[in-house]
């Protein structure tokens, strides 16, 4: 088989299977970009350090620290055993909620170690919509922590961002 022919071969095969798995793994409206992996939404830390992840289930606010980018399905320990927030909700008075660490022991953390948290209120019971805010130490660096829900935080990521 002549040299020509067979660089055109690999040539072509390189651009058929790497070209498949960029078509797959482009964010579309179907499998976007960044993943909620415990049916949550996204909220990035800083310049997209990683993300906290925020479920709410009737009065219980749970919170993920996980990885930046795509990178959403790795847990991220902090070191930290509350997470003070101050929660505004449309219509009421802005309240008071707490974080605390809910080590996931199978993962093989503890308190002051730790990549989830759990806040519970009756309060939280009504809420469809909140925005909180509080401050974090993230792999090393104390980042402003902004939690918007349902919609995410994701400031890059937005219609008309650069």
């Amino acid at each position: 088989m002549p040299k020509k022919f067979s660089v055109w071969i690999v040539i072509f095969y390189l651009l058929v299977f790497s070209g498949r798995s960029l078509i797959e793994s482009a964010p579309t409206e179907k499998h976007p970009a960044h993943l909620a992996h415990h049916g949550g939404v996204l909220n990035v830390i800083g310049e997209e350090a990683g993300h906290v992840e925020i479920r709410l289930l009737e009065d219980t606010l749970e919170a993920w620290f996980v990885g930046g980018g795509h990178d959403t399905h790795r847990s991220v320990p902090i070191k930290a055993a509350e997470i003070p927030l101050t929660v505004s909700v449309p219509g009421k008075a802005e309240m008071e909620s707490v974080l605390k660490a809910d080590p996931m022991k199978l993962a093989g953390e503890k308190i002051g170690h730790c990549s989830h948290f759990v806040a519970k209120a009756d309060w939280l019971r009504d809420v469809k919509k909140f925005e909180a805010r509080g401050e974090v130490e993230f792999k090393g660096i104390r980042h402003k922590l902004l939690i918007k829900y349902p919609e995410g935080y994701d400031p890059m990521h937005k219609p008309g961002a650069k």
